[in-house]
């Protein structure tokens, strides 16, 4: 009795999913790469010499070191190397157990 289904099918899905999976981590990882890199926008904080003093201490408005567009990008540089580890863990771990008479960590005494 033959078995229902073809295997070449399922291993090749296996194989589509196991290129997804880097690819779209590699992408985050690209696209948060260039938002580090992409130039933020300067802020005008204006002329300020020479104005009188005032009463109360002046604290420039609006003057933020990291944009959205940064913070974007140190997120998606993140979540891009998060996937990537787990997906070479689960890779290496695999190949593992499918080696035949490989090590499995226990004594062969």
């Amino acid at each position: 009795m033959e078995p229902r289904g073809n295997s070449d099918a399922g291993r090749a899905r296996k194989h589509r999913t196991g290129l997804v999976v880097p690819l779209a981590a590699l992408a985050m990882l690209l696209a948060g790469l260039i938002l580090l890199a992409w130039p933020a926008p300067r802020e005008d904080v204006g002329w300020f010499a020479y104005t009188p003093l005032p009463a109360r201490p002046v604290l420039p408005q609006g003057l933020v070191f990291m944009g959205a567009g940064a913070w974007a990008g140190v997120a998606l540089t993140g979540a891009g190397l998060l996937v990537l580890a787990f997906w070479t863990g689960y890779r290496a771990g695999r190949q593992a157990r499918e080696r035949p008479g490989g090590d499995r960590g226990g004594d062969s005494r």
